[in-house]
């Protein structure tokens, strides 16, 4: 099993140096043989902010791609969406979890204590909008948008979203910007195909309305969330600000087999910030979803998550400070992660 590793250096690569810790850990408590490689980017690739062939063949020949993603630099949103077009990966997953020693950070005290919620769409793409405009109707100026819906896509958009709810709380929201629309139908008749596999997943639908009034009030309630392109970025930022921790959270860019690129959802911030007082705990979360949706090792991941939430109860970076709490370096704090990660898998045996 090989995992492809992009990152600048600086922050990002001790971020990474960080995430590394832990999957050897894993390694090493699970008797696991994990390949590393690491994109090197030449300078024309750093400068223009395009994957070179060279990186994207070395992509193509892993399991499965961590990318740190950044504000600035080389690897940032434009640099991860070219990669993943090349790489043919045309859907989004993104946790959005309140890990309940944050929960007094969080914006909905009450409800979002333990929110652990899966949100998958389809990446926008400029396929889905072949025509736009405007035109004169009625003697008044209009604009007009053709909005496309790939029924391919939709199908394996709605099986990734049913088949890792098999693994969670076995249930499935379906929502869709405004159900009026023939590109919203085709999906959610599509969604409705796919659930028929599922006899253990229950597949329920909202509008749009209904589903953001249900994130705010109860976000616990909601395990899996199937969104359309429109509405999932917004549910996704809504999310993230109510944790009241959004550079906590991580995604993946998922496509057509097991191959996905794991990344940290909120880039790490400009060059200045002091490297071992950031908190890493986004890219190992990104970890464990490699782990789970791309090489198979539900329980690993699962150790990995179980450590990052206790970690968090005993101690916290600079970035997470609370007067109640010690505050360690990112480097202890990735060191304790990775210890009690190993001891939660060597329990297991």
């Amino acid at each position: 099993m090989k995992i492809c590793i992009l990152s600048d250096s600086g922050l990002a690569g001790e971020m990474v140096h960080h995430a590394k810790t832990v999957l050897e850990a894993v390694c090493k408590a699970s008797y696991l043989s994990l390949e590393f490689c690491h994109g090197q980017s030449e300078e024309t690739e750093l400068q223009d902010g395009i994957p070179s062939r060279e990186t994207v063949d070395l992509c193509r020949t892993s399991d499965a791609v961590l990318f740190c993603l950044q504000q600035t630099g080389a690897y940032t949103r434009k640099y991860l969406d070219l990669l993943r077009s090349k790489l043919g990966l045309f859907g989004t997953m993104r946790l959005i979890r309140i890990f309940p020693a944050l929960s007094a950070c969080a914006a909905v005290k009450d409800a979002a204590a333990g929110v652990d919620c899966l949100l998958i769409q389809e990446e926008w793409s400029d396929g889905m909008l072949p025509e736009q405009g405007e035109k004169v109707i009625d003697g008044d100026l209009c604009g007009y948008d053709v909005l496309l819906s790939n029924s391919q896509t939709a199908q394996l958009t709605a099986r990734t979203a049913l088949c890792a709810a098999q693994n969670r709380k076995k249930s499935v929201v379906f929502t869709d910007l405004c159900e009026k629309m023939s590109s919203a139908a085709l999906r959610r008749r599509v969604t409705n195909i796919a659930a028929s596999e599922f006899s253990e997943v229950e597949l329920s639908h909202l509008t749009g309305t209904e589903a953001v009034s249900r994130f705010l009030r109860s976000p616990g309630s909601i395990d899996v969330l199937l969104a359309d392109p429109l509405l999932g970025d917004l549910l996704f930022a809504q999310g993230a600000a109510m944790s009241g921790a959004p550079n906590l959270q991580c995604a993946a860019y998922f496509g057509y087999g097991k191959q996905g690129v794991y990344y940290n959802a909120m880039p790490l911030p400009e060059s200045g910030v002091q490297e071992d007082a950031t908190c890493p705990a986004a890219l190992i979360l990104a970890c464990a979803m490699a782990l789970r949706h791309s090489l198979g090792l539900e329980w690993e991941a699962h150790c990995i998550e179980k450590a990052v939430a206790k970690v968090l109860s005993l101690g916290r970076t600079a970035d997470l400070h609370q007067p109640s709490l010690p505050t360690v370096s990112a480097t202890v704090f990735s060191a304790y992660i990775a210890q009690t990660t190993a001891e939660y898998i060597s329990s297991a045996e």
